[in-house]
C-alpha cells in the first residue's frame, strides 16, 4: 500500500540531495569522537532484520540488565539491539560485553561521551532493520511490543507507529503503574493520520520511544537528533521532525513500553541544566524555517509546545536560576510575538494570560509565583519510610497554614517510599519530589535547601507526624518576633509501648530567659544543656541559613549536631512556641538511631566540627567548660550504647586525638558539673590504658558481660526478663520482655532463642545478628589465645610503653 507517488525528475534530484545531506551528516557524526570498540558488527544476521532497537547507555548499571533482558525476550526474533555506550564511568561496559557474548544480536559501540543526540544518531546510522525502535536504558518493554508494532506498520505502510505506555516507579516486583494515552482521545487511535493535516497530533504526548520508525523515512528526510554536547531534551527535536515530515502515522491504544520515573540521574531531576530546553527549541525553529512548505499551523503549535517546555523548566531548575530564566523566557516569547509565531487559539485562556504576564513583567511574575506565595518550605529527607510516610504527609497537608511547600528528597529508598511521594505530588502541587543516590540525610537536607522557595524552612523526618497548627504557630511567632530560629515543644510516640509523652528535654523552657526573643548570650545555663542537637523542632529563617553558609554534615549519622549548634550560636534572635507541635517516633525498627553500629566516627566528627565553629566565631574560651561537659556527656552516652568494639575505637580516637589536646585531666574533677560522669570517664580511661576492657559503667552492656566464658549466663540463661541487656544491644530499641520466651547461651553461641510469632521483625533477626557478634567475639578470643598473638604482645611491649608515655606527656 504505497502512498508515495511516482517521482518526477526534479523530485528524484531533490531526493538525491537529501541522501547526500544524510551521508554527509553520518560522516560528521562518526568523526566527531573517538570510538573505542565495536562489538558484533562483523557478524551478519541469518535473516533480514525487521526492527533495530537502539539503546543509549550512560551510567545506568542498576537498570541495564532489566532493560536488555526485556529486549532479548521479544517475541519478534528478527531484531538487532544496538547499544551505544556514551562514556559510562560505572560497570555498564562490563554488562554490555557480557550480554553481547551471550547473544550476537546485541551489538555494542563504546565511545567517548558526546551527549544523547550524538549517541542516538550513531546508533540509528548503524541500524540494518526495516524499522527502528528506541529503548532508554533505564526503561523496559513488554515481550510482544516489536512483533505487534511491526505487523501494524508493515500492514499499513506507516512512516511511524506509536502506542500507549506506562510510567512506573517503585522497586522491582512491586512497580506502581500510571497508564498514559499517547493520542489523548479514543477517536485518534487505529486510523492512519497525516499530522500536517491533523494538527491535533502535535498536541499528543511527546516521546520518541513508544513506537517504531521506518528507516527509509528517517534517511530520506534526514531526520536526526541535535548533537549539542552536554545538552538534554534532544529527543524533542527528533519528535518534532518526525511529525512534521511523516505522511502516514498510526496510534495504537495498547501499552507496550515501561517508562521509569524514579531514576535520580534523569535529566528531568537535574536542577542545574537551565537552558537546554531553550537551545533545543531554537534548533527546532531553525528546522521549521528551512521548510517553508510546512503547514503554517505547525509554527503556532511549535510555540505552544515551546511554552510548556519553558514553564516545565522554570519549575524544575534550582531556585537561584529562576529569576534570570524568566527574563530569557520573556525575551524569547516577546520576539516570537513580534515575528508572528503566536496565535491565541492554540493556547488555553490561562496559558495565554500567564504567557503575557511573563512577557509584560517577568520580575512581577517571579515575585508572585516563587517568593510571596511560599511562607514555609518543609524539607523531608526520606529513606525507606513507607510504613509511616502517609501519616507524615497527610498531617502536613492538613496544616492550617496553606502557603507552604513540601520538598521531599528520596535518599535512594529501596522500598515504596518514592512511589508514595510521586502519587502525592500528582494530587497536590505543593508536594515536590526529588531523588538522589543514597548519601544520607545530611546530603538530602542540603539538596532540599537549594530548592526551597519559602521565607522559612523546617526540616522534618519522614517517620514523624505533626499538629495541624505547627506551621501556622511557628511561622506567626517567627514573624512576630522577627526571629532567626523559632523552637517549639514536641512529644514522643514510643513505637513499642504505644504511649505518647512530653519531650521535656528538647526545650527546657524553665531555663530560658523571660523575654522573647533572646540570643545565646542571654542564657544563664549552658546552651548545650538548654537545647537538643536535632533540627526537626526548629523553624529557621532561610536567609539566615544561607547568609551564614550553614549546612548539614554529609555523613551517615549525627549529621545535624553541627548545623543546630552553629545556628543557635550565630542566631541574632531566637523565639519559642511553648506548645507541643511535633510528634517524634521513638524506637522505630531499622532507623539509624536504633542501629548505631559504625556511627562513632560520625559522632566524633560532629563534635570536632562544633568546636571548630566556636573557635571560628572567637567564642570557644567563653563556652569551653559548657562544651567539654557536653562532649564528655555525649561521649559517655555513645561509649555505652555503641557495640563494644566500636566503642573502643571511639574511645581511642577521643583519648589520643582529642581529650589529650584538651588536657581533660588537668582541669580536675571540679571542672565537671556531673561528678558521676567524670568518675565514669576516669574509670574507662584507667581500664583502657591498662589494656583491659572497661567495666563499671559498661557492666550492664551485653558486651561487658561476656568475660571468662560466662557469655551472658548470669544475665539471660533461661531468664525471660532480658529487656535491659537487649535494649543496650539494640541502642534505642527496647525489646519488650513479653515477646521473648527463652534465650540460652552455650559455648559462645545462642541456643533456643524463642519469641512470640506476632512480635516485631526487629526481634526475629536478633538471634542471627547477636550470634554473628558473639561469633566475632569468640574468634577474637581465640586469636588472643594463639601463640603468634602472645609473641606479638612481647615484641610490641616496649613500643607501646613509649606510645603511652608520649600520649601522657601531651
Amino acid at each position: 500500500m504505497k502512498q508515495r507517488n511516482k517521482k518526477t525528475v526534479y523530485e528524484v534530484k531533490e531526493e538525491t540531495d537529501y541522501i547526500s545531506q544524510y551521508e554527509k551528516a553520518v560522516n560528521l557524526t562518526k568523526e566527531k569522537v573517538v570510538i573505542h570498540e565495536m562489538i558484533n558488527f562483523d557478524i551478519q544476521p541469518q535473516k533480514p532484520v525487521k526492527v533495530s532497537v537502539v539503546v543509549p547507555v550512560c551510567n545506568v548499571e542498576q537498570y541495564l540488565r532489566e532493560c536488555l533482558d526485556s529486549i532479548m525476550g521479544q517475541t519478534l526474533r528478527e531484531i538487532e539491539i544496538i547499544c551505544v555506550n556514551d562514556g559510562s564511568s560505572d560497570s555498564c561496559m562490563d554488562i554490555l560485553r557480557e550480554y553481547a557474548q551471550a547473544d550476537t544480536r546485541i551489538k555494542v559501540i563504546n565511545k567517548v561521551n558526546a551527549g544523547y543526540g550524538h549517541t542516538m544518531n550513531l546508533g540509528i546510522d548503524m541500524a540494518q532493520g526495516e524499522y527502528i525502535g528506541i529503548v532508554e536504558s533505564d526503561d523496559f518493554v513488554v515481550p510482544e511490543m516489536y512483533q505487534e508494532l511491526y505487523d501494524i506498520a508493515t500492514a499499513h505502510d506507516l512512516d511511524l507507529v506509536k502506542a500507549d505506555f506506562y510510567r512506573f516507579y517503585g522497586k522491582k516486583g512491586d512497580y506502581k503503574l500510571d497508564y498514559n494515552k499517547t493520542a489523548r482521545e479514543d477517536k485518534n487511535y487505529n486510523i492512519v493520520l497525516n499530522p500536517s493535516e491533523h494538527i491535533e497530533c502535535f498536541r499528543f504526548i511527546m516521546n520518541t520511544w513508544s513506537g517504531i520508525y521506518k528507516k527509509t523515512f528517517l534517511r530520506e528526510e534526514n531526520i536526526r537528533h541535535n548533537e549539542t554536547p552536554g545538552a538534554s531534551f534532544q529527543d524533542n527535536g527528533f519528535w518534532f521532525k518526525t511529525f512534521a515530515q511523516a505522511k502516514r502515522v498510526m496510534f495504537v491504544n495498547k501499552p507496550y513500553y515501561m517508562n521509569r520515573r524514579d531514576n535520580p540521574n534523569s535529566s528531568v531531576y537535574n536542577p542545574d541544566k537551565v537552558y537546554c530546553g531553550n537551545e533545543e527549541y531554537r534548533y527546532i525553529l531553525e528546522y521549521i524555517k528551512q521548510h517553508p512548505e510546512f503547514n503554517k499551523d505547525i509554527l503556532y503549535i511549535y510555540s505552544q509546545k515551546r511554552y510548556h517546555t519553558y514553564l516545565f523548566t522554570l519549575n524544575r531548575i534550582a531556585p537561584e536560576f529562576r529569576k534570570e530564566y524568566l527574563h530569557s523566557f520573556a525575551e524569547d516569547f516577546k520576539q516570537a510575538e513580534e515575528n508572528g509565531e503566536l496565535k491565541q487559539s492554540f493556547f488555553t485562556k490561562k496559558e495565554w494570560e500567564t504567557l503575557h504576564w511573563i512577557i509584560r513583567d517577568p520580575d512581577e511574575y517571579y515575585y508572585n509565583e516563587f517568593t510571596k506565595r511560599v511562607k514555609v518550605s518543609v524539607i523531608i529527607a526520606i529513606y525507606n519510610a513507607e510504613k509511616y510516610l502517609k501519616e507524615c504527609i497527610d498531617t502536613l497537608l492538613a496544616q492550617s497554614l496553606k502557603e507552604f511547600e513540601v520538598i521531599c528528597i528520596d535518599d535512594g529508598s529501596s522500598d515504596n517510599s518514592y512511589s508514595m511521594l510521586y502519587e502525592y505530588s500528582m494530587k497536590d502541587r505543593r508536594i515536590k519530589v526529588f531523588r538522589q543516590e543514597n548519601k544520607g540525610a545530611g546530603a538530602a537536607r542540603n539538596y532540599g535547601l537549594t530548592l526551597a522557595q519559602g521565607e522559612y524552612v523546617l526540616f522534618v523526618d519522614g517517620d514523624d507526624y505533626f499538629d495541624k497548627e505547627m506551621l501556622k504557630e511557628s511561622y506567626r511567632k517567627s514573624v512576630q518576633d522577627n526571629s532567626d530560629i523559632c523552637i517549639f515543644k514536641s512529644k514522643q510516640f514510643d513505637m513499642e509501648t504505644g504511649k505518647i509523652s512530653d519531650c521535656t528535654f528538647s526545650l527546657r523552657t524553665n531555663e530560658l530567659p523571660a523575654k522573647r526573643p533572646f540570643s545565646v548570650s542571654d542564657l544563664t545555663s549552658s546552651p548545650f544543656h538548654v537545647f537538643m542537637g536535632w533540627a526537626w523542632d526548629k523553624l529557621y529563617r532561610k536567609s539566615f541559613i544561607l547568609n551564614n553558609r550553614l549546612y548539614f554534615q554529609e555523613q551517615r549519622t549525627t549529621n545535624d549536631m553541627y548545623f543546630v549548634f552553629a545556628s543557635i550560636f550565630r542566631a541574632g534572635k531566637i523565639t519559642t512556641v511553648e506548645k507541643a507541635l511535633y510528634y517524634q517516633r521513638r524506637n522505630v525498627p531499622g532507623s539509624l538511631s536504633a542501629t548505631r553500629a559504625l556511627s562513632w566516627e560520625c559522632f566524633y566528627h560532629a563534635l570536632k566540627k562544633v568546636k571548630d565553629e566556636l573557635n571560628d566565631m572567637g567564642i570557644y574560651e567563653t563556652y569551653q567548660q559548657d562544651y567539654i561537659n557536653y562532649a564528655l556527656h555525649s561521649c559517655l552516652w555513645n561509649l555505652n550504647t555503641l557495640p563494644h568494639e566500636q566503642a573502643l575505637l571511639l574511645f581511642d580516637k577521643l583519648k589520643t586525638e582529642w581529650f589529650a589536646e584538651l588536657g581533660i585531666e588537668d582541669y580536675g574533677k571540679d571542672y565537671y558539673k556531673n561528678k558521676t560522669e567524670y568518675d565514669q570517664f576516669l574509670d574507662i580511661l584507667k581500664t583502657a590504658e591498662d589494656g583491659g576492657e572497661p567495666s563499671g559503667y559498661w557492666s550492664y552492656s551485653i558486651y561487658g558481660a561476656e568475660k571468662e566464658n560466662k557469655v551472658l549466663s548470669n544475665q539471660i540463661n533461661g531468664h525471660e526478663g532480658v529487656g535491659k541487656e537487649i535494649r543496650i544491644f539494640k541502642g534505642e530499641t527496647k525489646i519488650a520482655d513479653k515477646t521473648v520466651k527463652k534465650i540460652e547461651v552455650n559455648n559462645n553461641r545462642i541456643k533456643n532463642f524463642e519469641y512470640e510469632e506476632n512480635c516485631s521483625n526487629d526481634i526475629k533477626f536478633l538471634d542471627t545478628e547477636l550470634n554473628d557478634l558473639l561469633e566475632a567475639k569468640y574468634q577474637l578470643n581465640e586469636i588472643k589465645k594463639s601463640f603468634s598473638y602472645r609473641i606479638g604482645l612481647v615484641i610490641t611491649w616496649f613500643p607501646r610503653k613509649i606510645r603511652n608515655w608520649v600520649y601522657n606527656k601531651k
